[in-house]
């Protein structure tokens, strides 16, 4: 019996570098058809997932101010649900029945008037240029100076003008062919909020059996990530709305072109660390820039008193210390982000970096130790 036993064990062991070889020259053969198909089932499988992460994402947003009522006012889960997403519904329809509306029109009006303003604008440096005496040896520092600002400066304003107004098209066209991913998202999330303690409890339970021995470093890893990441882009959102929303009430008390709109872009550049209030200070005097020169110095100075009233009062406030990344980490974090992520990455370059510098930190203390 045993003889037989170690026949059989023989024989698979010669059989099965054959099938594999077999299998092999069929994949070999079948290279494309076997990619495409497994590229369709992804597919299939992302679209099936995609409802349940957005929902989870809509969920992991709104649990904090969920947390802020129950905490606050004593509320029971269902109320504090309630009050969060008929607020958040009354807030969507306002924005599309008003602001959305306001802001398709700004765009077309902006990039039909481009052409018309970009001449306004080399009129205007012509005539500055013509009346500056300057004292430099070159005799064509005038003419390099005009130049400059018609071949660089202009076009790169236009450039930008142009980016973000695409920019912002393509996101409200996401978001309108995601309608359905997002409206299922946000049923979905509102039985994660209801039912939040036995999510978390079944995820807990799947990831201690999955992981287990390093169960707890993950939890830590988990609760640094939400610590740096979930609550700096909640604070930093509701800084930058508020922000926003101030920017565009002095906009419209300057009377500058399309304030809404502006108050849009800046609110939205504002969630990018470092660079964002820079940006939209300079969307926003160069749209002003198109119509009238004097007006949009002065929205450039009133933006910039506005971006230091920000940094000084709502960012420590609601923002604060959270992150504690250097200021040449935070501008080489938004570089790179910026350039392979795109905004989304630019957003959360801050504190991710923060995270990586956490462990950074406890590597070297090791080491030390060590």
């Amino acid at each position: 019996m045993n003889k037989i036993k170690d026949e059989v064990y023989k024989s698979i062991r010669y059989i099965i570098p054959i099938v594999l070889i077999f299998l092999g020259i069929i994949v070999i053969q079948n290279y494309s058809e076997i990619l495409r198909f497994i590229k369709h089932n992804i597919d299939i499988i992302a679209g099936v997932l995609t409802p349940f992460m957005t929902g989870f994402v809509i969920a992991y947003v709104l649990n904090y101010p969920m947390r802020y009522l129950e905490g606050k006012f004593n509320l029971k889960r269902g109320i504090s649900v309630a009050i969060i997403y008929g607020t958040l519904l009354a807030v969507i329809i306002f924005i599309w029945l008003y602001v959305v509306p306001v802001i398709k029109s700004s765009i077309v009006e902006i990039s039909q008037y481009i052409p018309d303003g970009i001449k306004q604008m080399e009129n205007i440096i012509n005539y500055v240029s013509d009346g500056i005496n300057l004292n430099i040896n070159s005799l064509n520092a005038k003419e390099q100076i005009n130049e400059f600002l018609s071949t660089t400066l202009i076009p790169l304003s236009t450039w930008i003008a142009n980016s973000l107004s695409e920019t912002i098209l393509s996101l409200m066209g996401k978001v309108v062919s995601y309608t359905i991913n997002i409206f299922l998202g946000i049923v979905i999330s509102v039985y994660i909020l209801l039912s939040k303690e036995s999510v978390i409890n079944m995820i807990k339970s799947l990831s201690s059996i999955l992981f287990g021995k390093f169960y707890p470093k993950i939890c830590e890893f988990v609760n640094i990530l939400d610590k740096n990441i979930g609550t700096y882009i909640v604070a930093k959102a509701i800084d930058s709305a508020i922000y926003g929303v101030g920017c565009t009430i002095l906009l419209y008390i300057l009377k500058s072109k399309y304030a809404l709109f502006l108050g849009l872009v800046i609110a939205i550049t504002n969630m990018i660390p470092f660079f964002g209030p820079i940006i939209g200070a300079i969307i926003a005097t160069f749209v002003n820039l198109l119509f009238s020169f004097d007006k949009a110095i002065i929205i450039l100075i009133a933006m910039i008193i506005a971006q230091q009233i920000e940094s000084a009062v709502l960012e420590p406030y609601f923002v604060g210390k959270q992150v504690g990344v250097p200021p040449i980490v935070t501008i080489l974090a938004v570089t790179l982000a910026g350039q392979y992520i795109g905004f989304i990455g630019m957003m959360m370059s801050v504190p991710i970096a923060a995270v990586i510098i956490i462990y950074t930190k406890r590597f070297i203390k090791k080491y030390t130790l060590s």
